[in-house]
């Protein structure tokens, strides 16, 4: 419609295909894709959408990322790509204009070190997704899990028009936070735990709870990053997770089990290099490192 606003979206992996499924029935929807053969695919084949077992075939419009007309002519740009993407990624994002806002959906924090080479002048969210979700194809995305998107303002305004598309669909909460520091800290924290239990055992996340020793681990994992990310009630917030995503395998996990480059960097390191002993977890990111060197990813 010609009164929608204009979104795009970075990145057309599980969290991308899942955010253009969601924004396209309450904007005018680009998904910005890596390949050419990716975006050719969407333009004529739609995004499909697993849901349980509900199936549906929604209609989107698709461009390359090298497209920087079109990304330009955004009015919201959600960046979904992974940690280790990002990298490729700043430069196309540093030819915009800043009046083009965006927002980030990394896991991890080590994107936040690069946010400054955006211009100070640029509105820019930090967002976290607690929804699970995975890529079969290229044009099918599962979701695994319903959570919710929780963003705050980095830097920047967000205007009326943008807040309220960003609460247009009920069915897919985003809640406006007060504290960037605090979400990306308590995901960065969750995730730091899970996501490295999981890849190296090769477990969904409520195996984690079950197995005892595992359990015991995991508690070891959390007071150990607890003495560099304090974070209230943190155990609680973990097993919840575990919980809640009890049949989900955690993206990192997923990654490992497809011999593909994992998060490691983008969630571990930070802790790591704040120089404290972390043993425990560091002796996880050095065996997913090494799976994936063995690997060649």
């Amino acid at each position: 419609m010609a009164n929608q606003l204009k979104v795009g979206i970075i990145g057309a992996g599980a969290m991308g295909l899942l955010y253009a499924a969601n924004f396209a029935a309450i904007s005018e929807l680009t998904l910005f894709t890596r390949r050419k053969e990716q975006s050719t695919l969407l333009n004529q084949e739609g995004l499909s959408l697993k849901d349980n077992s509900e199936l549906k075939n929604i209609h989107i419009k698709a461009a390359e990322i090298t497209d920087t007309v079109q990304l330009s002519e955004q009015q919201l740009l959600i960046v979904a790509v992974k940690q280790y993407s990002l990298k490729t990624i700043l430069p196309v994002l540093q030819q915009l204009s800043e009046t083009v806002p965006l927002l980030f959906i990394q896991n991890g924090a080590a994107h936040l070190d690069s946010l400054s080479l955006l211009g100070d002048k640029r509105t820019i969210l930090l967002g976290i997704s607690e929804h699970g979700a995975g890529r079969e194809d290229d044009t099918t995305v599962v979701w695994r899990g319903h959570g919710r998107t929780k963003y705050s303002v980095y830097q920047g305004e967000l205007n009326t028009n943008l807040a309220k598309l960003l609460q247009a669909n009920p069915d897919f909460p985003i809640e406006k936070h007060d504290s960037y520091v605090e979400i990306i800290q308590e995901k960065l924290f969750v995730n730091a735990v899970i996501n490295p239990l999981t890849a190296v055992l090769q477990v969904p996340n409520g195996k984690l709870l079950e197995n005892e020793e595992w359990h015991t681990l995991l508690k070891t994992i959390v007071k150990e990053i607890q003495t560099v990310l304090p974070v209230e009630n943190a155990l609680e917030k973990v097993e919840a997770i575990c919980q809640v995503t009890a049949t989900n395998f955690s993206s990192m996990a997923l990654d490992r089990m497809n011999n593909r480059m994992t998060e490691i960097d983008g969630i571990v390191l930070p802790l790591l290099e704040k120089g404290e002993s972390l043993p425990t977890l560091r002796t996880l990111y050095h065996l997913i490192k090494g799976l994936e060197g063995e690997h060649n990813v």
